[in-house]
């Protein structure tokens, strides 16, 4: 058994822990391949976070399960579905070898020894970091900054998944950005559930701004986007936070999920902020950082969410006029609370998504529409997905570029010529020379 296919489903700390797999499995002479009939090993990482997360991932785990059954494969199940809900996974695939979120280093011995890795091990994986190589997908790199947060929201089950606070050293952290700079990293994104509580379980206190300040010292083409944070968690660092963010190493993007624009409803998720504290850390940002992007998380038709709850939600979008909005409806988790309280109407919480999705449909227009017709300094990142250049402002703006006018990790001068609701379009005017 030398030969292993590995999938990832999820976000970026379950791609982060692709990597470190795959750092202990090639070290351990096991080689990666591409594709599932060359292996002899599979391992599927997984996501949970909504139903229709776990509906996919069920598929595909039983799927996987009958293919490995068949040809005498071993099938290793990782991630957030195999932590927080092995006992499904089990009926899914009987024979399948789990392995969780806190121990995915150990990936070689669970293999090996063909057993179940369920218990927290002695030394934690946080001490371990990826092989820089792993971690990039061309000219960007997620890099891992924690594990786990100190809520303990009604809706999550990541939670469950990811159950405690484990930081990565700072230095080790420090040493990674500069290694990945070498190999040509342009964009540096620093993850992890809740990046603003990173370091309160080594220090006792959060060490973000002070890893903000090494970063600022590290030499090299490459600019920094910092992952979520929860309300509550950034307001003790704010202030060092903003003068940090204001260095001209980081994108000026501040990824604050408000979940809901009702305090009740907030008190029922657990929330640990008002409405008002959120607005005024929102308004604080902005009033020190000219053109800074607020991206948000909001949930629609959580229980408790009456009528009058989610127009507060929608007056605050109003208010606002968040840059980015990541929408959802919601669904119960198993072993949450919220999946256990009275439950809003699936037809309610639809026409209640399509309302709100809509109105921020077209603040989004019309806030990109003001970029139209202006010039810009911005940062190649890599081919678009579907096609063009993807490009970022200072701000983290998406702008998409005609194919075949720069490379990835060039600087262009850049006129915007038109927008849409989620990003804008540009015409490069001249390009700074590639850096390697």
């Amino acid at each position: 058994m030398r030969r292993v296919y590995i999938e990832t489903y999820g976000c970026a700390l379950n791609f982060a822990d692709t990597a470190l797999m795959k750092t202990s499995l090639q070290r351990a002479g096991y080689e990666i391949v591409n594709n599932v009939d060359e292996a002899d090993v599979v391992i599927i990482n997984t996501c949970t976070v909504r139903l229709d997360t776990e509906e996919k991932m069920s598929k595909r785990i039983r799927a996987l399960s009958d293919y490995t059954a068949k040809r005498a494969k071993l099938l290793v199940v990782a991630g957030c579905m195999a932590t927080a809900q092995p006992y499904k996974v089990k009926k899914l695939a009987p024979n399948s070898v789990i392995v969780t979120t806190y121990n995915v280093h150990r990936v070689v011995e669970a293999i090996e020894k063909r057993a179940d890795l369920l218990e927290e091990p002695e030394i934690p994986k946080t001490l371990y970091m990826p092989e820089p190589r792993l971690m990039q997908r061309g000219r960007v790199a997620e890099v891992p900054l924690a594990d786990g947060c100190l809520g303990d929201c009604t809706f999550c089950i990541t939670k469950l998944a990811r159950r405690k606070v484990y930081s990565r050293p700072l230095r080790q952290v420090v040493d990674l950005i500069k290694q990945l700079v070498r190999r040509g990293v342009v964009e540096v994104r620093l993850t992890g559930q809740d990046v603003a509580v990173y370091g309160i379980d080594i220090e006792g206190k959060r060490l973000l701004p002070k890893l903000m300040e090494a970063i600022t010292e590290i030499p090299g083409n490459f600019m920094v986007r910092i992952g979520m944070m929860s309300p509550d968690q950034l307001e003790p660092i704010l202030d060092e936070f903003i003068e940090l963010l204001r260095h001209p190493r980081f994108f000026k993007f501040v990824h604050l999920p408000v979940q809901s624009g009702d305090d009740r409803v907030l008190r029922i998720m657990k929330r640990k902020y008002t409405v008002d504290e959120y607005k005024s850390i929102v308004k604080e940002i902005r009033s020190k950082i000219p053109g800074v992007m607020i991206a948000t998380d909001i949930i629609v038709g959580h229980p408790g969410e009456d009528e009058e709850a989610f127009e507060n939600t929608v007056k605050l979008v109003e208010e606002l006029r968040f840059e980015r909005v990541h929408l959802a409806q919601y669904t119960p988790r198993p072993r949450t609370v919220a999946a256990g309280l009275p439950q809003v109407p699936d037809p309610v919480k639809k026409q209640r998504s399509k309302k709100l999705g809509e109105i921020i449909a077209k603040i989004g227009l019309e806030e990109h529409r003001r970029y139209v017709g202006s010039k810009a300094r911005a940062l190649v990142v890599s081919r678009g997905e579907r096609g063009g250049l993807d490009t970022k402002l200072f701000n983290y703006m998406p702008v998409i570029l005609p194919e075949n006018e720069a490379l990835p990790g060039q600087w262009c001068n850049v006129e915007i010529v038109d927008a849409t609701w989620y990003d804008l379009r540009g015409r490069v005017l001249e390009c700074e020379p590639s850096q390697a």
